[in-house]
């Protein structure tokens, strides 16, 4: 996934990696997700239960959160709180990263304005 990174710095002008909190029940998709984040330069937190997310939303802040579809009605503190992204079963860690920089880029652009 390193191939990506500097497609998304590119686009992404900003003084520090965006941190991102991702919430996801299977331990080896997590392992999966955060390392292609890592790769892409990102700071990844994660969480396996939503339980767990809020309780990091607490001492951290977080730039956006990523969700796997299965907790959508579960996180909805989260969600409210932070940007998010929800994952459907088979995204890939390619889409994952294109629709990490469009959320990124639509939160920017709405800060700015």
């Amino acid at each position: 996934m390193q191939w990506l990174g500097p497609e998304i710095a590119a686009r992404y002008e900003s003084t520090r990696w965006p941190v991102l909190l991702s919430v996801c029940p299977d331990i080896e998709r997590m392992q999966c997700r955060e390392h292609a984040l890592q790769s892409a330069g990102y700071v990844v937190a994660s969480a396996s239960t939503v339980f767990a997310a809020n309780e990091m939303c607490q001492i951290c802040s977080f730039d956006l959160v990523v969700l796997d579809s299965e907790y959508a009605s579960e996180a909805r503190y989260i969600q409210e709180r932070y940007p998010s992204v929800l994952l459907d079963a088979g995204t890939s860690e390619r889409d994952l990263l294109l629709k990490l920089s469009e959320v990124l880029q639509l939160e920017r652009a709405a800060a700015i304005h």
